[in-house]
């Protein structure tokens, strides 16, 4: 069973949410909230799987209770669901910690195609999004990966960091050491300027490493 905290100021839209997720043999509603503190109280408590959550949250906001969040339930994926599509927003939701970004305005099975990928520890963005994150950035990819060469070692170290595998996983699937694994992570984020998982994920998407 996926275990899945919902947090939305909206009562309309967080018994739609429910009505359509409670129709899934396996997730569960473990929690559901109307505002940012609540909800990082309810994850420590119930420590679900994938927190389902709107920005715009009374109390404290969606990104700040994303960072509150990832730091006292590491095991919980986050789940962006809002009506904001704009590029600082984006930006702002990953690096917080949050790996999907759904739009209220994407069907219906986009968000139970991302609690899936979630779950899994895999991102997910909805189409608009991750168009968005590729337009935004083309030109500062093009310049960190112009004339870099990376072993393809590397590339498949960046690539399952993407999806979502810790350091020990990493290791354990291509029968190296973690201190490996490390040393070949320090140095392709070090060649492409990349300097957190967020952008590790967008350069994963933008040169098609994993699927958005």
């Amino acid at each position: 069973m996926i275990r899945i905290l919902l947090a939305d100021n909206h009562f309309v839209i967080r018994s739609g949410l429910r009505a359509l997720l409670q129709g899934r043999r396996n997730f569960d509603i473990c929690g559901e909230t109307c505002d940012g503190q609540q909800a990082v109280d309810l994850a420590v408590l119930k420590k679900p799987d994938v927190v389902v959550i709107n920005v715009n949250l009374p109390i404290i906001n969606g990104i700040a209770a994303t960072r509150q969040i990832r730091r006292a339930v590491p095991g919980a994926e986050i789940l962006i669901y809002t009506a904001e599509s704009h590029d600082d927003r984006v930006r702002e939701a990953l690096s917080a910690g949050a790996i999907g970004y759904v739009l209220k305005s994407a069907p219906d099975e986009q968000v139970i195609q991302a609690i899936g990928s979630l779950a899994l520890h895999h991102p997910f963005c909805s189409s608009t999004v991750s168009q968005r994150l590729l337009n935004d950035l083309t030109m500062r990819v093009r310049n960190d990966s112009n004339g870099v060469h990376l072993t393809t070692r590397q590339r498949e170290i960046l690539r399952l960091i993407a999806e979502g595998h810790r350091g020990k996983r990493i290791a354990l699937m291509l029968g190296i050491s973690l201190k490996t694994v490390e040393t070949h992570r320090t140095a392709a984020m070090r060649k492409l300027n990349l300097r957190s998982i967020a952008d590790v994920v967008r350069y994963a998407i933008r040169m098609n490493l994993i699927e958005a």
